[in-house]
């Protein structure tokens, strides 16, 4: 009998998540599918381990009597933790080795042949071991022995770039790492590639993933601290390539946002007019555009507007990305039969004035939506589409009648991110090359953070009319003097004349528009 039977025979694991569990992951082993579990807080870890500790007469840590201390050899204790996952420690003079079910058990050997005497193994918890990580005095060794040193490093420098991604890639004979900011991927220093299995284990470690996993992609994430005491959420991703998985961050500042619409760069009468969309008790507004074209931002810069006392404001995400005072944000978990549309219903018994809903992408979610916005709530959201006229297309083929679809809808914002020119002098014209390496806020590149590249739609009583007539595309925005649409070619030619940005980084937008 396999330990889940066990851990279903004895009521420890419920038997319908087993079942689906097999299903789903049907091509992992037990103990892969373990770690899935208590991933997904469906398995209680403690009761696991001691599960395990019947099955396999390892003793818990939790229960030993003897005194924990650092193993005397620290540095070689830390790689092959970093490697491998097992914490080696000291019982008096005895030799400890802790595995968690994160640990890569088929490394055991390894570790003992490494560390040259008889090991005595104890099973803990991976908070336990991380506790002993955090709080044992272990001293900072060399950066040349150290791969946390070395991953501390590569946040630090993102964090001070004001860099979005984090892009760790194994060459030949080097790990290269770039740093996305403001939309475009940067080189910086390369390090030894002897790091890399150790940064790439660490970091597995950190975000709940699988070490002993290699050759299949892999997600997770995990809470990272600065020294400037700002908290980022990592959302870590691992891909198998020629010369080894690549890692990808994404860094999510979980600083409460304080967003502005009036400092996101639309221009005054776009943004009264937003504003005034969002004051409405009732209404559907809309953002659309691209991965990373700043939908997100903008929709939070709204809910900072309203955000206030008197109102009930609800968000359904996949996943939270920051983090709102005052406001519920709640996550799906598809995966436990929660998406957005469960959620959506649930969230409408919550009394809310106002809901914001990451992402339209089935017609159920769009029903819900639409119809919230009829009875009384102001609802927000995303969706994916190229442009403002053809995301009324998508909701019209997502089954959305187009009575239904006039009435509720108010404004479409469809927009892209365009890197802004950088304030100082020296970057007014990035074209001639006269730049200032030494800029603290450019560093040379002529250009400090970004500012949108938008169309906008205002739905008034001619666009409802236009909707319910069955017009769409070009005869939605044929010519009127009531219609209210603005372009991004319009949009563009604004920031180009007021020297925001330059015509170089607008055209290659404008040319998929």
């Amino acid at each position: 009998m396999g330990l889940l039977d066990e851990l279903v025979q004895e009521e420890d694991l419920d038997p319908e998540v087993m079942r689906q569990t097999d299903s789903t992951y049907m091509n992992l082993s037990e103990l892969e599918k373990i770690r899935h579990l208590i991933q997904m807080d469906l398995l209680d870890e403690s009761q696991l381990l001691r599960n395990l500790s019947i099955r396999y007469g390892l003793p818990l840590l939790s229960n030993t009597r003897d005194e924990v201390q650092n193993h005397e050899n620290p540095i070689l204790s830390k790689q092959l933790y970093e490697r491998t996952g097992i914490l080696a420690m000291r019982f008096g003079s005895k030799c400890a080795g802790l595995l968690s079910v994160q640990s890569n058990w088929f490394s055991m050997n390894q570790v003992a042949f490494q560390l040259g005497e008889q090991i005595f193994w104890h099973l803990a918890q991976q908070q336990q071991i991380e506790a002993l990580l955090e709080t044992s005095q272990l001293p900072a060794v060399d950066g040349d022995f150290s791969a946390t040193g070395r991953i501390q490093q590569i946040f630090e420098e993102a964090i001070s770039r004001r860099c979005s991604d984090i892009h760790l890639e194994p060459e030949k004979n080097k790990l290269r790492i770039r740093y996305r900011i403001d939309g475009y991927l940067h080189d910086a220093a390369s390090i030894p590639l002897s790091f890399h299995p150790l940064i790439l284990s660490r970091i597995k470690l950190l975000a709940g993933m699988d070490i002993a996993v290699r050759r299949q992609p892999q997600d997770g994430h995990y809470t990272y601290s600065s020294n400037g005491s700002r908290h980022f959420d990592v959302r870590v991703s691992t891909m198998p390539g020629q010369s080894g998985e690549k890692l990808v961050l994404r860094l999510l500042d979980q600083t409460p946002v304080q967003h502005k619409l009036e400092a996101l760069g639309f221009f005054k009468n776009d943004l009264e007019m937003l504003y005034q969309a969002s004051q409405a008790p009732s209404g559907l507004i809309l953002m659309v555009g691209p991965t990373g074209s700043g939908k997100t931002t903008t929709l939070y810069a709204i809910l900072n507007a309203l955000n206030s006392q008197e109102k009930n404001i609800l968000t359904i995400e996949n996943p939270v990305e920051y983090h709102i005072e005052g406001i519920t944000q709640v996550s799906v978990k598809p995966e436990h039969g929660l998406g957005f549309a469960e959620t959506l219903r649930a969230a409408l018994r919550q009394d809310p004035d106002v809901i914001l809903i990451g992402e339209i992408r089935d017609e159920e979610t769009a029903s819900i939506a639409v119809k919230a916005s009829l009875t009384g709530h102001l609802v927000l959201s995303t969706l994916h589409s190229n442009g403002a006229v053809t995301a009324i297309q998508r909701l019209l083929n997502l089954g959305i009648s187009p009575d239904l679809l006039a009435e509720t809808l108010t404004v479409i914002v469809s927009q892209r991110l365009v890197r802004r020119l950088c304030s100082h002098d020296h970057a007014k014209k990035p074209l001639t090359g006269k730049t200032d390496n030494n800029c603290l806020r450019c560093r040379g590149t002529g250009y400090s953070g970004r500012i949108p590249l938008y169309e906008i739609l205002k739905v008034n009583s001619l666009v409802r009319n236009r909707i319910q007539a069955g017009e769409t595309g070009n005869k939605l925005i044929r010519p009127d003097p009531e219609l209210y649409f603005h372009t991004m070619e319009q949009t563009a030619q604004r920031l180009a004349k007021e020297a925001l940005t330059d015509w170089k980084e607008l055209q290659p937008l404008l040319l998929h528009v």
